[in-house]
C-alpha cells in the first residue's frame, strides 16, 4: 500500500515540478480561460468535477469517465459586468464637436463613471467527446473591457481580445489500481494539445481624441499572434459511496509566444477535490455534489483569491441548482436540461485588487448548450 501511494504522490510531484517548476515569463499574456456557466455558478471549481466539456479546458483526465460519446455545435456563452451598460451608454454619448461646449459636456459625461469599468464576453464551442477518452474542440471567444480613469484629464482605456482555439485531448487509465486514504482507488491521466490563436488591442484615448471616437475605433484589433502548448492533468476517485475524487492539472506548460508585441500564455496549475456525500441509492447519491479548488494563474491576489467552492443540487431530472465561493464572493446559478437542450445562468465576481474585498467585479453569464 504505500509504495503505491508513493507511487501515485510522485506523479502528482512530476505534474507539479512540470507546472510551477519554472518562472513564469515577465511579459505575460491575458490567459486563454473556458469556464461554463455551470463551473461558474460553482465558483469555477471544476479540476476534480471533470464530467462534462468543461475536462476540455481544466482537466483533460476527466475524459477517462466518459461512458458514451457526445458532440454539440452549438455552445454559446454571454457574460457581461454589472457596469457595462452604464459605460457604454456614457461612451456612446460624447460629444463629436470641437468646441469649448463639447469638451464641457465630454468631461461632465466621464466623471459620471470615473473609476467605473465595463467588461463583456461572448463565445461558442464546438466539440466531440468519445467514449474511449478522446476529445477535440473548436472555440471561438471576444471580450471586450472600457474603463474609464483620471479625473483630471479623463480618459478611455478600451481592451479588446479575440480568442481561436483549436485543440485535441486524450485520457487514459494507469495501469493498476491504487490505494489512497486507505481505500482503492481508479486513475486517469489526461493531455491536450492546443492552437490558439488571438487578435487584441490595448489603447487609451484622451479628450482630444473623443470627437472621432466610435464603435468601430474602440473594438479594432492592430496585434496578433498565434502559438502552440500543452496541458495535462491526473484524476483519481475512490471507491466508496462518496465517490471522492482528487484532480490535478498544469495548463500551458510550454509558456509558449503569441508574439513579441502580445506575450506569453501563462503557466497554471491547479488541484482540487469533489464528493458526493448523500448515500444510498444511486438517484439520491447524484443530487448534491461538493467541490474545491486551488488555483494558480500566475496572477497577482492572495491565496483566498485562488481559492474555488461550489456545491451543484440537482432538485429533478431536469432542474439544477449551483452556489459557491470565488475570490471571496458569492457565486450561483441555476441550469435547466430538456432533452438535448441546457440552460444555464449564473452569477460570479472577479476580485480586481489583492485581496478579497478590495475591488469586487460583479458579472453575469448565460449559456444555451445543444448536445447529442
Amino acid at each position: 500500500m504505500k509504495t503505491e501511494f508513493k507511487a501515485m504522490l510522485e506523479k502528482i510531484w512530476f505534474i507539479c515540478l512540470l507546472a510551477a517548476g519554472l518562472c513564469t515569463p515577465s511579459h505575460a499574456a491575458t490567459p486563454v480561460v473556458y469556464e461554463s456557466s455551470r463551473a461558474m455558478g460553482m465558483g469555477g471549481a471544476c479540476v476534480a468535477v471533470a464530467d462534462d466539456h468543461q475536462a476540455l479546458f481544466c482537466n483533460p483526465a476527466g475524459l477517462g469517465l466518459q461512458n458514451k460519446s457526445s458532440y454539440s455545435f452549438l455552445n454559446g456563452h454571454f457574460e457581461r459586468n454589472i457596469d457595462y451598460d452604464d459605460v457604454d451608454n456614457h461612451i456612446a454619448a460624447l460629444n463629436s464637436g470641437d468646441t469649448a461646449g463639447a469638451r464641457t459636456s465630454n468631461f461632465n459625461n466621464l466623471i459620471e463613471i470615473m473609476g467605473k469599468q465595463g467588461w463583456q464576453a461572448f463565445s461558442n464551442l464546438a466539440y466531440y467527446i468519445g467514449g474511449t477518452g478522446f476529445g477535440i474542440a473548436g472555440y471561438y471567444r471576444e471580450s471586450e473591457s472600457f474603463a474609464v480613469n483620471n479625473p483630471v484629464n479623463p480618459s478611455i482605456s478600451a481592451k479588446v481580445e479575440k480568442d481561436a482555439v483549436l485543440s485535441g485531448s486524450i485520457a487514459r487509465s494507469f495501469n493498476e489500481a491504487q490505494n489512497l486514504f486507505k481505500d482503492r482507488a481508479m486513475g486517469w491521466w489526461g493531455a491536450t494539445m492546443k492552437f490558439v490563436s488571438r487578435r487584441a488591442s490595448d489603447k487609451i484615448f484622451y479628450a482630444r481624441d473623443f470627437a472621432a471616437l466610435n464603435e468601430d475605433i474602440l473594438k479594432d484589433t492592430d496585434r496578433s499572434g498565434a502559438t502552440m502548448d500543452f496541458d495535462i492533468g491526473a484524476l483519481w476517485q475512490l471507491n466508496n459511496s462518496w465517490k471522492p475524487t482528487v484532480g490535478v492539472f498544469a495548463g500551458n506548460l510550454l509558456s509558449s509566444e503569441f508574439s513579441a508585441d502580445i506575450g506569453t500564455l501563462k503557466r497554471q496549475f491547479a488541484f482540487g477535490a469533489s464528493f458526493r456525500p448523500l448515500t444510498g441509492p444511486e438517484e439520491r447519491n447524484e443530487k448534491l455534489l461538493l467541490a474545491v479548488d486551488y488555483w494558480e494563474t500566475g496572477e497577482d491576489g492572495s491565496t483566498l483569491t485562488k481559492v474555488r467552492m461550489g456545491a451543484e443540487m440537482k432538485l429533478s431530472r431536469h432542474f439544477y441548482l449551483q452556489a459557491g465561493i470565488r475570490s471571496g464572493y458569492f457565486t450561483g446559478g441555476a441550469g435547466i436540461v430538456w432533452n438535448d437542450w441546457r440552460f444555464q445562468a449564473s452569477t460570479y465576481s472577479e476580485e480586481l485588487g489583492q485581496n478579497p474585498g478590495d475591488d469586487e467585479d460583479r458579472r453575469y453569464s448565460c449559456s444555451a448548450t445543444w448536445q447529442f
